[in-house]
């Protein structure tokens, strides 16, 4: 009998370890540079050029701002995240202003993990028929106590 109790005890013990890793929060990715709260777990659409000119989304949008569509992502843990979905480039013809968004086939992955937030973002697509990976480092800026998040 005192030899169950024991073994029932170590496998309790290896039990809460696996709990606690369980209840870890998933890593953070900036979606919109345009505001203060912009980080998310999966996120559907990232403004990842600043200006508005680039987002990161699916081919179940329209290409016209807000509707980008949902990126889908496959894989989303503690260490990296991997998605796919539309890359939608404005053409800035005749300006960008007035140019027209035309999106392309994407693999999105995030890596480097950083207080909970993940600093690259890397984009694979191909452009005029040539393949692009494009690094896009996650940077952060502490103004007034708020933390801001840019590409």
């Amino acid at each position: 009998m005192r030899a169950r109790l024991i073994i029932a005890g170590v496998g309790l013990c290896l039990a809460i370890p696996g709990a606690a890793q369980a209840g870890q929060r998933l890593p953070l990715l900036p979606t919109d540079t345009s505001t203060k709260h912009n980080l998310q777990v999966r996120p559907f659409a990232i403004d990842f050029t600043g200006d508005g000119s680039g987002w990161l989304g699916g081919f179940d949008g329209t290409g016209r701002y807000p509707n980008w569509g949902r990126l889908h992502w496959s894989q989303w843990t503690r260490t990296q995240a991997t998605g796919h979905g539309a890359l939608w480039l404005d053409n800035c013809r005749p300006d960008c202003a007035d140019g027209t968004f035309h999106a392309s086939a994407v693999t999105v992955y995030a890596t480097q993990v950083r207080a909970n937030v993940f600093r690259l973002l890397t984009l694979r697509y191909s452009y005029d028929g040539e393949p692009v990976v494009d690094r896009r480092p996650i940077h952060e800026t502490t103004v007034h106590g708020h933390h801001t998040f840019t590409y």
